[in-house]
């Protein structure tokens, strides 16, 4: 077959794309990772957001790639049978809530199938024992960390703090009331918002990178059932920082402490550069299960707090502990992980590139009496050689939680080297987790259960637990 006959043929097979613009009246079948809908129209897969299954929607394709296309619904002609109201004012305005219109119940099922699929071509999908979805305990206001944004109201001028527009950086969603988090969070927000109107402050402009009121982070414990807040700003004038922190604890007597952080970079990460001021104590003290945690406001700590636990759980019933291992917790951030485990184990060593959360891991460990753990800061790359050369132990369970893009391929290379018997891989994305699972089982490693968490309710979020097994080497004739 000549260049031009195969050309030919593929424009014969290819599936016909609705025009850009097209309205089309679509059904909806399923929800894909990442919220939206999907729906098909000849063959051609469409992501509707903020459908359900079962929804028929009036649509207009907003996006044409070769196989799929992206829609936005304009009218609602059916709707599922399970559709709820959203109870959120901001829903489908915000970009963070995308399930506010479904049921728990079939939230939960559609993670699951999110993550069957995802698994579904791992080892020809054959042997993987996909366990059921563990809830939340915490449908709504389960949020313990959140980070607010100063902006100015287009309209009006006036001061406002919320999350970024979906799509647009430059403007900030004036947010009042989020769903997500406790009230008392709330209360600190608009109490923020207010005594920087009363100072006359301003909000940082990221056009020009000058202004004054940057970031807003607070931090809630449902153990002590109190907050802690870091005002990030652009710069050190006009503020007076005394009185603004006097009106935030005015506004919510559960807030013990509140820092002043100066954050002049371009970049839009809420982070200090500096800390230059605070009043009362800047930590919390949180509990998982019979542990006790201090977080700072810069600590890593999973955002749903029960639901940790769950997860947590998930993991010690996956690594099939003896009290005789010695755990390997990769990426351990503050050492939760590893610590969750420690009374189980022989041994406990973690692995971290962020100093200060090793400094918050092993003063955890002091508090929590956990002789048998022993954390590092560093490289991966570096500190995982260093470690193996001076225990010279085995390593009998390897615990990975990486970030959400999954592991860097030389350093899961470096840990699939160490041969551990069984490694239990902590995920929030079911895309990156099935990838870096081709990875192991090519290493020589089984993939053989999957349990999905559910730590984000009302979201597309998903964690799973997975657990892989060696396998055995087959003995080679004579």
């Amino acid at each position: 077959m000549t260049k031009k006959d195969s050309r030919k043929a593929a424009a014969q097979n290819a599936r016909p794309r609705p025009a850009k613009s097209a309205e089309l009246d679509l059904k909806i079948d399923s929800l894909a990772y990442g919220g939206a809908g999907v729906a098909r129209h000849e063959n051609f897969v469409l992501f509707v957001p903020f459908t359900a299954p079962g929804d028929t929607v009036r649509a207009v394709v907003t996006k044409r790639k070769s196989n799929w296309g992206e829609a936005r619904a304009r009218e609602l002609l059916v709707a599922a049978p399970d559709r709820v109201d959203a109870p959120c004012p901001l829903f489908m305005t915000c970009g963070g809530c995308t399930w506010q219109h479904l049921p728990i119940e079939a939230q939960l099922r559609a993670k699951a199938q999110i993550v069957a699929d995802s698994i579904r071509h791992i080892q020809g999908g054959e042997n993987v024992e996909l366990l059921p979805i563990a809830p939340s305990p915490d449908t709504w206001r389960y949020r313990n960390k959140m980070e607010f944004t100063f902006g100015t109201d287009r309209m009006t001028g006036d001061l406002v703090s919320g999350f970024h527009m979906p799509g647009d950086w430059r403007n900030i969603l004036d947010v009042k009331n989020c769903w997500l988090a406790p009230e008392t969070i709330e209360r600190v927000l608009r109490a923020s918002v207010a005594e920087g109107k009363r100072q006359g402050l301003g909000a940082w402009d990221p056009h020009i990178h000058k202004g004054t009121l940057r970031q807003l982070i607070v931090r809630h414990s449902v153990t002590e059932n109190a907050l802690i807040a870091v005002l990030l700003t652009g710069d050190r004038e006009k503020i007076d920082f005394r009185k603004f922190a006097a009106a935030l604890q005015a506004a919510e007597p559960t807030l013990k402490g509140v820092g002043w952080g100066l954050n002049s970079g371009v970049s839009d990460v809420a982070r200090a550069e500096t800390m230059l001021e605070s009043v009362g104590e800047l930590a919390l003290d949180e509990s998982l299960g019979e542990l006790s945690f201090r977080i700072s406001p810069a600590s890593f700590f999973q955002s749903n707090t029960r639901g940790a636990s769950v997860l947590y759980d998930a993991v010690l019933e996956m690594a099939e502990l003896t009290g005789r291992e010695v755990l390997l917790d990769a990426y351990c951030g503050t050492g939760t992980i590893g610590q969750y485990c420690a009374r189980k184990v022989k041994e406990v060593y973690g692995l971290e590139l962020i100093t200060e959360a090793v400094w918050d891991a092993r003063e955890n460990a002091r508090r929590n009496g956990l002789e048998n753990c022993t954390f590092v800061a560093g490289d991966i790359r570096h500190t995982l050689p260093a470690l193996m050369n001076s225990i010279e132990k085995r390593v009998d369970r390897l615990v990975v939680d990486p970030p959400r893009g999954g592991m860097e391929k030389k350093s899961l290379e470096q840990l699939l080297a160490l041969r551990a018997p069984v490694i239990v891989y902590v995920s929030c994305n079911p895309t990156t987790m099935a990838r870096d699972m081709m990875q192991a089982i090519e290493a020589g490693y089984r993939l053989e259960a999957v349990r999905p968490v559910d730590m984000f309710p009302q979201t597309y979020h998903i964690e799973c637990v997975a657990r892989l097994r060696l396998a055995p080497v087959a003995a080679t004739e004579a």
